[in-house]
């Protein structure tokens, strides 16, 4: 199983995100000329995760899915099943100190975890909207392919 912790800009599934910061505070700017769906957005969402839970995994059949975390920090992660038999693994902070929207395709599995021991505000823009009659969304046990989730000693 291969492991990347990757965040740089250069991933095209990953768009670092603008900051603004002034003694008022921080705003975090998602525009639409970043081309996330060709400036289509069929739903947006905006979730609360609690410390110490880690949702998912999800795997999406149709949907596109763009996340970011809006407050606090999250560790994402993606697995893509290869036709090999092998996957790929991919893990992103996402927060304050790094905004990046991760974009994740159909058939690969993803899931998140706040950091710290604190909440996270979750947005997600998605590329059409969700109908639960679809059952176009599976789901798996969070350590179904291992411990992905445990932050590593460097």
């Amino acid at each position: 199983m291969e492991d990347s912790n990757t965040d740089k800009s250069a991933e095209e599934n990953v768009k670092k995100l603008d900051t603004f910061a002034n003694d008022q505070g921080y705003l975090i700017s998602i525009r639409k000329d970043n081309n996330i769906f060709n400036g289509n957005v069929g739903q947006a969402l905006v979730s609360v995760l609690y410390p110490g839970i880690i949702k998912g995994l999800y795997l999406n059949e149709t949907q596109t899915e763009c996340t970011t975390c809006i407050k606090g920090n999250i560790k994402y992660v993606s697995i893509k099943e290869k036709e090999d038999g092998t996957k790929e693994v991919k893990t992103f902070i996402i927060g304050e100190r790094n905004p990046i929207l991760v974009k994740t395709s159909p058939k690969i599995w993803h899931g998140y975890t706040p950091l710290a021991n604190k909440e996270a505000v979750i947005l997600h823009l998605i590329d059409k909207e969700y109908n639960p009659q679809e059952k176009a969304t599976q789901r798996r046990d969070p350590f179904y392919f291992g411990d992905v989730w445990t932050v590593k000693d460097n």
